[in-house]
């Protein structure tokens, strides 16, 4: 045992040695440009007659860009099974239009993005949510002792199979299935850091589908959930549910989904 010490304190040494002389360059593979289509359509539960649908579309970059360029010029519409929407462009890549509140919960709803010459489609279906009960802060702590605990807590829809994506703010996000809590009023904690007392935690409830769930389940593991944007090409791509009808080798990153929406509120003591 003391002399794998030895051998690892000398290597430590070595190691520090090197790093103080030499600078290494690290060549990154160029990475081909692709459309980002980030199309997560969160429906607030509500009796308007009307919704908002929205969406923002971007390219991929290199890694170490601080920037992420934006598609202003693109086609974008929505079509219901009786209706053709086109989305406006509200500049910085973001689209958007009003949609009957029936059509966008009751039909099959098909987005087509028209950009570059190229034809990009995805199709998705309104899917419920559950309201979020109460948001309360704890005094657990994990691993500095200096985290927030809040505590999250709803009720799962019995009798069927449900997937939620929680937007927990401040960049933060989380999957949950309600594999063990069919049915059941449920529970967890989720530990923030760099909290002060009178900030104010946003929390979303989204409804999805299995599909979404396991894409955004990966993306958050690669992202980290303090990224910001998890919407955005993660370190290794992840295919979505958008394919390029034009050209199947050129195709695109992101999703295409919809979900109704809780909201819920906390202010830190």
């Amino acid at each position: 045992m003391q002399s794998i010490s030895k051998f690892l304190l000398a290597s430590a040494f070595l190691l520090l040695a090197i790093s103080c002389q030499e600078t290494i360059d690290v060549d990154l593979p160029q990475t081909e440009e692709r459309l980002v289509v980030d199309a997560l359509m969160r429906i607030p539960n509500a009796s308007t007659t009307f919704v908002e649908a929205s969406l923002r579309l971007s390219l991929t970059t290199g890694f170490f860009e601080s920037t992420i360029p934006t598609i202003d010029d693109a086609l974008v519409t929505l079509d219901s099974a009786s209706e053709m929407y086109t989305l406006t462009s509200n500049g910085n890549g973001f689209y958007s239009a009003m949609i009957p509140r029936d059509q966008i919960e009751q039909d099959l709803m098909i987005l087509r993005v028209y950009y570059n010459d190229e034809i990009y489609t995805a199709t998705a279906r309104y899917i419920t949510a559950v309201p979020i009960e109460s948001l309360e802060q704890g005094d657990g702590s994990l691993f500095s002792g200096d985290e927030t605990e809040v505590i999250v807590t709803y009720t799962d829809t019995p009798n069927q199979d449900n997937y939620y994506l929680f937007d927990l703010d401040q960049g933060e996000y989380l999957t949950s299935e309600d594999t063990f809590y069919k049915g059941q009023r449920f529970s967890f904690s989720y530990f923030y850091e760099d909290l002060e007392p009178q900030d104010t935690l946003n929390i979303e409830l989204i409804g999805i589908t299995k599909p979404f769930f396991d894409y955004m389940s990966i993306v958050i593991n690669q992202s980290g959930t303090g990224s910001g944007n998890p919407f955005a090409a993660p370190p290794t791509e992840v295919r979505g549910n958008v394919t390029n009808e034009t050209n199947e080798a050129n195709y695109p990153l992101g999703y295409f989904a919809i979900g109704e929406v809780y909201t819920n509120q906390l202010i830190i003591e």
